[in-house]
């Protein structure tokens, strides 16, 4: 597959890794699964001159994985190569997993179910991961949560209508008290906000 398939699909499966294992998913750490989703094709070039996916093994991924023991970093490294090979493993061209002592290829789709390179069928794939990876960036960051507290602050039309009018109402709780042995009917409102009373006298039965 091409490159920017690999760098899409090897930043949403490390962001689901970094997910499972509770690792705080940061631009840097973003950045590094985009990065390490090339190196296997990269050590290919490098190597062999050839796209011939002989560093597409599961030793390569082996060894990463016991790096993961000293350092986290060696973990989003080893989940963007495993997602490498996982994409690679869905191509017609299949993987080497096991070279350099078998050279045999691996697939894991019918043929033709298998994604050249190239073809629509990987762009579709490309732009269905690009799709996740935004929505996982998005998430991560809280950025419909700000989005909804921005929302929820904004005061309506409604409210400003209250506020900028004259007919503002407030509503308080008031105590009633009335003494029934008297001709008149005293009657006392406490304001439970500022503790101030309000007698009314003089009302007739």
């Amino acid at each position: 597959m091409r490159s920017y398939t690999h760098i899409a699909g090897g930043i949403i499966f490390t962001m689901l890794i970094m997910y499972i294992l509770n690792i705080p998913v940061t631009a840097f750490y973003i950045f590094l699964a985009g990065t390490a989703a090339v190196i296997p094709d990269l050590l290919d070039y490098i190597l062999t001159e050839k796209h011939n996916r002989e560093t597409h093994n599961i030793w390569i991924l082996v060894i990463l994985m016991g790096l993961c023991l000293v350092n986290q970093i060696f973990i989003i490294i080893a989940a963007a190569y495993f997602s490498h090979l996982v994409l690679d493993l869905m191509t017609s061209h299949g993987v080497r997993l096991l070279f350099p002592f078998r050279k045999t290829r691996f697939v894991c789709m019918g043929e033709k179910y298998r994604i050249k390179t190239g073809t629509g069928r990987e762009k579709a794939l490309f732009f269905f991961l690009v799709i996740l990876v935004v929505g996982g960036v998005l998430m991560n960051y809280q950025v419909f949560s700000l989005i909804d507290t921005a929302t929820a602050t904004q005061p309506t039309m409604a409210d400003n209508n209250t506020t900028n009018g004259s007919n503002t109402k407030t509503y308080i709780n008031v105590q009633v008290q009335v003494d029934e042995g008297m001709s008149n009917k005293n009657i006392s409102i406490k304001n439970s906000q500022n503790e101030s009373n309000i007698i009314v006298k003089e009302i007739n039965q």
